[in-house]
């Protein structure tokens, strides 16, 4: 008959988390190994072992069956090593939301998170999911709907936790039993145990549609009714899904003449800063003697009245890839050692009076501003001299972008962080002086007046908007 102990409660789990903690710690000390502060307290394990039925109950029963990373999870907070238990919270939500992003629309998927055109096409089908960073998969995931706003934010933070304090690095950081508890409630809550829903759900019926259906105009009616009613960051993911599936080498003409009755309504409700990528895509092709690929770039831009945001230059094309390089390199692992050759580059390619193309200035000012007030665990040093050098090239138009920045749900999430909105405010000041618009001032005065809770939500004040909208009349 077998002497193995058959644990069936919480209590004789916790009694056997303790007696495994003295004898590992007598077996080290036996071997000459380090014994102390190896493994968590047993008091913090349990903390763990009493919440966690609550918290496993929010995930499906059938699902269960296949988290592997959740058993994983639990057996490493029952052996008190807290640092592996976070990269198993970690990695069973990375799964989970690739699952999510095979079931929903993986193309759409692709075309939202990667503007690369070179990259794009290495990438095709769910097995090249794992060649995207884990920040890009979520990031991907807020873009298409898949994660909420509040998700998206909870996750950025678990996952720079993870980066930061967990076994992945070598660290001394004290993890407790609440705060894994919470942050493995978060990820069920947000991402193991919740479907994608509203406008996400529509985005997948419209694409599924426009790809199997022969639509007529009165089908276009409804599907056009329904984009017009999308959060702006999902039309700008849609518009480039439908950019790509209508440049595609040898799209059909079915397809073609789909996205045709659709994509005008698709533009019109993004901004700018999208159109100009389609027209960057445009010049790409050509550049590359893809003729087939710039031949449907310039029907597709001729049939949304696009062709104005062709580039007008080299110059923006370059500097649009250097921008991306240095934000992919600020939002990436390992950013502070990343960031200096990137940031040195993009200064390099600009004048000295600091003009940059209208295509661009956007993302320009974004991901300057977001590299110049760090990411809440500081700033590149090494990167510093050259964000200086090129804040200090800003001119009325760039300050205005500035002004703007809160509009922006990534930037607000950003200065959320209170290293992160010192120094926004810090800017601010610094750029109050240097202009003579009296609407960027009114907008840089609301936000040094702006209190620490208010800042992150300004851009959702409905008078700051209407502020920012006058920059248009």
């Amino acid at each position: 008959m077998s002497n193995a102990i058959v644990v069936t409660s919480q209590s004789q789990v916790v009694t056997g988390v303790d007696q495994f903690s003295n004898g590992l710690s007598t077996y080290l000390t036996e071997l000459g190994l380090p014994s102390s502060n190896v493994l968590v307290p047993v008091t913090e394990r349990s903390r763990v072992i009493n919440n966690l039925p609550e918290v496993i109950n929010l995930v499906d029963s059938s699902q269960r069956t296949t988290s592997i990373y959740l058993s994983k999870f639990i057996a490493a907070c029952g052996a008190g090593l807290f640092d592996a238990a976070l990269n198993f919270i970690w990695d069973e939500t990375v799964v989970n939301l690739r699952k999510k992003v095979v079931k929903f629309d993986l193309e759409y998927f692709y075309d939202s998170v990667v503007t690369d055109e070179n990259r794009r096409n290495k990438l095709k089908d769910e097995e090249d999911l794992v060649k995207l960073d884990e920040w890009e998969l979520v990031r991907g995931c807020h873009l298409t709907g898949i994660l909420s706003d509040i998700g998206y934010k909870h996750l950025d933070y678990i996952r720079d936790m993870r980066n930061w304090a967990s076994a992945a690095h070598p660290n001394q950081n004290d993890l407790t039993g609440f705060q894994l508890i919470s942050w493995l409630e978060t990820c069920i809550r947000e991402v193991i145990g919740k479907e994608p829903e509203g406008p996400a759900i529509e985005i997948k019926r419209f694409l599924g549609s426009i790809r199997n259906n022969v639509l007529t105009a009165s089908d276009a009616m409804h599907i056009n009714a329904g984009i017009e009613h999308l959060p702006s960051d999902l039309g700008t993911s849609l518009l480039r899904t439908l950019f790509g599936m209508y440049t595609g080498n040898g799209v059909n003409a079915q397809l073609k003449n789909n996205i045709k009755l659709v994509c005008s309504t698709a533009w019109n409700i993004s901004p700018d800063e999208v159109k100009y990528e389609c027209g960057f895509k445009y010049a790409t092709f050509a550049s590359n003697g893809e003729i087939e690929r710039r031949d449907s770039a310039r029907e597709f831009l001729t049939v949304v009245n696009g062709l104005p945001f062709l580039p007008s230059d080299t110059l923006a094309v370059e500097l649009s890839e250097k921008i991306t390089n240095l934000y992919n390199a600020h939002i990436g692992f390992n950013n502070f050692h990343n960031e200096p050759s990137h940031a040195r580059i993009l200064d390099s390619y600009v004048s000295s009076t600091g003009a940059v193309p209208d295509s661009v200035r956007k993302a320009y000012v974004k991901t300057i501003v977001m590299s110049k007030i760090g990411n809440g665990h500081g700033v590149s040093s090494m990167a510093a001299s050259y964000y200086d050098n090129m804040l200090q090239k800003f001119g009325e138009s760039e300050i205005k972008e500035f002004a703007s920045l809160v509009m922006d749900r990534e930037f607000s999430s950003r200065i959320a962080l209170s290293s992160c909105r010192n120094n926004y405010k810090a800017l601010a000041n610094y750029f109050l002086p240097r202009t003579t618009n009296q609407i960027t001032i009114q907008a840089i005065q609301s936000i040094n007046q702006a209190t620490d809770q208010q800042l992150p939500n300004l851009g959702k004040d409905s008078r700051y908007q209407q502020l920012i909208a006058s920059y248009a009349q």
